[in-house]
């Protein structure tokens, strides 16, 4: 072997190293969860308002995501909202949600990967508990909550999320009490509001903008230890 190809042979030998080393610390700054805060608006849609983005009030909160894979999470998300609308007195819902979320793409900042990217839309679906959403209420009320959204990887470890989500509750008893100022019929609104429409159960929505921080580092899962692993 002479030295020109001696010489080209180190260098690709120290190209593949650098690759490969690399690659693995990709693997070794993924995380398992990410935890932030969010805020956006909320409006209510039932019987009392049947417009979209009307009567719109502040929210915030936090969320907690915890990541099977690139595509699967678990997310549980605390939120306050006031909520307010035609004859209906405002005031501040606490809203407790535990969802399943699926990635349209494999989520991560890694340029070796064919298809994976820094952004994703998803979608999600579970179980929401809310209280203060009458007077005098003695148990939170159960509901399902819904929506889509838009994660975005700022750097390796900070997220952005925009997302659209909507509760929606067994019951539809948003707008108070009746007429007879009693609450023992929390299905009518106090002015007599009672119209019929698609979403009749009330629907809590809102558009949000949050901010996350991954952690929870995972095991190096790189190929040498996958190898040994097999071996």
């Amino acid at each position: 072997m002479n030295s020109k190809r001696f010489k080209l042979f180190l260098i690709c030998i120290f190209a593949l190293s650098i690759v490969r080393a690399t690659a693995q610390n990709y693997n070794k700054d993924e995380y398992k969860a990410e935890i932030g805060a969010i805020g956006g608006i909320n409006y209510y849609i039932g019987d009392a308002n049947q417009q979209l983005f009307k009567y719109n009030q502040p929210t915030f909160g936090g969320l907690f995501r915890y990541r099977f894979d690139k595509r699967l999470a678990l997310r549980t998300e605390l939120t306050m909202a006031t909520v307010a609308a035609a004859g209906i007195k405002s005031n501040m819902v606490f809203a407790g949600d535990i969802c399943g979320e699926f990635n349209f793409f494999d989520l991560e900042q890694n340029p070796y990967k064919k298809y994976s990217k820094t952004y994703s839309p998803y979608i999600f679906g579970g179980l929401t508990l809310m209280t203060d959403v009458y007077d005098q209420q003695a148990l939170p009320v159960a509901g399902i909550a819904f929506g889509v959204g838009l994660k975005v990887k700022l750097n390796k470890r900070l997220n952005l999320n925009v997302q659209w989500s909507n509760r929606q509750m067994f019951a539809d008893n948003l707008e108070g009490t009746s007429k007879s100022g009693t609450t023992s019929d929390p299905l009518n609104n106090y002015q007599g509001l009672n119209g019929s429409n698609i979403l009749n159960n009330d629907l809590l929505s809102s558009f949000t903008v949050g901010i996350t921080w991954d952690f929870w580092k995972k095991q190096c899962d790189c190929m040498n230890t996958n190898y040994k692993k097999r071996r």
